[in-house]
């Protein structure tokens, strides 16, 4: 019988300093401060192009700084890793459509949809 080695993947958030440090006090080791575009692209780039990050949270303001179409399409539709947006602090954020969207791409069907 064949063993299976599960591979332990890390979370990575990328966004402003204030959630950074919180992130940092929960543990995640990869956590990183963009201040602007260049910085939010290239640190979004070589985490979806690490093989050992499972997860990569950002803020919604990260995202809209994001100018690359092809990454902004990579961040979109990648399911490993998965890339997954959090609201500034005091951002209000429609949280059943983030989940929704997260389902959708994960599973590729809309639960919420009446049949």
């Amino acid at each position: 019988m064949e063993e299976r080695v599960e591979k332990p993947y890390k979370i990575a958030y990328v966004g402003n300093n204030l959630l950074n440090l919180g992130f940092k006090m929960a543990g995640i080791t990869e956590s990183f401060v963009a201040s602007d575009t260049a910085q939010a692209e290239s640190r979004l780039r070589e985490l979806t192009a690490r093989d050992d990050i499972g997860i990569i949270i950002m803020t919604t303001s990260i995202r809209k700084m994001i100018k690359d179409r092809r990454l902004n399409e990579s961040i979109s539709s990648s399911l490993l890793p998965l890339v997954m947006e959090v609201p500034e602090l005091n951002e209000q954020l429609q949280e059943e459509d983030t989940l929704r969207a997260l389902i959708m791409r994960a599973i590729g069907i809309d639960i919420t949809r009446n049949v």
